[in-house]
């Protein structure tokens, strides 16, 4: 009988991190397919790290659900953003979220700085059904995806970003939105669909 520890070695660990109240707990959510992290309107919900593995697209991921990062004098919420800065560290693929329905802030910009540093790390503009006005050249990472985390939305794109980044036998069919070009493109057509 198998006991799991070379399967353990193929998955790929992720940090979901960004501020508080931007989406990275119904992220897991979305990804787990059921509710796994309480998820309230009110900031610094999540105090500490949550774990989940899934399958995403081709990959197997332990995703990581981290509290916001922020300035914070409640000490019970710095030891939690403490170990998002840690669990982001130790990751092998770092997910910024942001809410794009909200002008980036100085809080946006210290997690921005922090994944900069890391070997791998994809951008999610959340909740695309509020409408943007984060557009993805504001952020500079390879992969920036809008995603709607409450409906799904976008969520097969950073599938297939993370399959190319984690397995160098899949290759790219041109799916991905890899530039503020491309983004503005397929958004401008999305919209003359609407209107339509």
């Amino acid at each position: 009988e198998d006991d799991g520890t070379e399967e353990d070695s193929d998955i790929i660990k992720v940090a979901i991190v960004g501020k508080p109240n931007v989406g990275k707990s119904s992220l897991l959510n979305a990804l787990a397919g059921y509710e796994r992290v309480i998820v309230t309107e009110i900031a610094g919900t999540t105090r500490d790290t949550v774990e989940e593995t899934v399958m995403l697209g081709k990959t197997r991921l332990r995703l990581i659900d981290t509290a916001g990062i922020r300035e914070t004098e409640d000490r019970i919420e710095a030891i939690g953003v403490e170990r998002s800065r840690k669990a982001a560290e130790n990751a092998d693929l770092v997910i910024f979220v942001c809410d794009g329905s909200e002008a980036l802030t100085e809080d946006d910009r210290i997690v921005i700085d922090a994944c900069c540093e890391m070997d791998n790390a994809i951008a999610l503009i959340n909740k695309s059904d509020k409408g943007s006005v984060v557009v993805p050249s504001d952020l500079p990472f390879m992969y920036v995806i809008p995603i709607c985390a409450k409906t799904g939305e976008g969520l097969d794109l950073l599938a297939d970003a993370v399959d190319v980044m984690f397995a160098n036998e899949t290759p790219c069919d041109g799916s991905i939105l890899t530039n503020p070009r491309q983004f503005d493109a397929i958004r401008r057509a999305y919209e003359a669909m609407q209107r339509s």
